[in-house]
């Protein structure tokens, strides 16, 4: 961790670099994006977030967006989460219609308690990220996102308004948690939900099942099954995918060396972090990062 402070991890923020390509004021902490803002940024790479997201789509048949090596379908009346620090990719051209609020803390500086935030567990790792909008519910987030279009340049407006659409997602998460009654299921998800929390917490340290079995009190065996039944691939596969996420949004996104890379994600030498990453990618991350 230490070698990310000293380098320049920041060499491409989405947030900063959606604002600036769409002429958007950099007096308030945050930004408006629909089906047009993505058109001519060309974000092909998985990126790391510097900000929160907080997304209504209105049209779209199942465009995969992946967070970590959780892979998304985003399609009509979905409200996707992301919050700092995560790794994303759109898997490939996203041109749904949709509103998009990217924002940071600093918006509600003055005026709420910035804490607050951490209690919304969809913006972090281990939280449901996308979840489908009952019509009625749909309704409600598009008219906030009107009046939020509408009062865009109302400095003091603007964090009310952000307020509420994050309060409307709490209440939407909490009405789907509630409904699902199927014991079962709602343990499988939990289990799920702690194991991608784990992975991003200690995936430098930690790549073998067996780690984060033991940390559920479960057997490896049935982790990789309910990770199967939940998300359609196996523990292993998961945490290799993610750590590979994480590396080519590293070698895409910052100035460390590939050498630099392999530290901090906890490979023992440039070798094996090269066979890791040729084995899922098919390139060498020097001819990746050229791309």
């Amino acid at each position: 961790m230490e070698v990310l402070k000293k380098n320049n991890l920041k060499s491409f923020n989405l947030y900063e670099f959606l604002k600036h390509q769409n002429s958007h004021s950099f007096n308030i902490p945050f930004f408006l994006a629909d089906s047009h803002t993505y058109k001519n940024a060309h974000v092909n790479f998985p990126f790391r977030t510097f900000a929160y997201g907080l997304g209504v789509t209105y049209s779209g048949e199942g465009e995969v967006f992946k967070i970590g090596s959780t892979d998304y379908r985003l399609s009509t009346g979905c409200l996707t989460t992301i919050g700092p620090g995560m790794v994303c990719q759109w898997m490939g051209n996203y041109t749904a219609e949709h509103d998009t609020v990217y924002f940071t803390e600093e918006l509600f500086n003055g005026i709420k308690t910035n804490s607050f935030l951490q209690s919304l567990s969809f913006f972090f790792h281990g939280g449901n990220h996308v979840i489908r909008l009952t019509e009625e519910q749909l309704k409600k987030m598009t008219s906030t996102f009107n009046l939020l279009k509408e009062l865009k340049e109302d400095k003091k407006a603007i964090p009310g308004i952000v307020y509420s659409l994050l309060m409307l997602a709490d209440s939407f998460h909490s009405f789907q948690n509630g409904k699902s009654k199927n014991a079962n299921t709602s343990n499988k998800e939990k289990i799920t939900y702690a194991f991608r929390k784990l992975v991003a917490a200690h995936f430098p340290d930690h790549k073998e099942v067996s780690y984060y079995a033991a940390q559920l009190n479960i057997t490896p065996k049935y982790l990789s099954e309910i990770l199967q039944s939940e998300l359609g691939k196996s523990a292993k596969a998961f945490i290799d995918e993610y750590v590979m996420m994480e590396a080519r949004s590293l070698l895409k996104q910052s100035t460390l060396s590939v050498q630099e890379i392999c530290y901090w994600l906890g490979f023992e030498d440039a070798s094996h972090f090269t066979k890791s990453f040729k084995k899922l990618t098919n390139l060498t991350p020097t001819a990746y990062r050229k791309l």
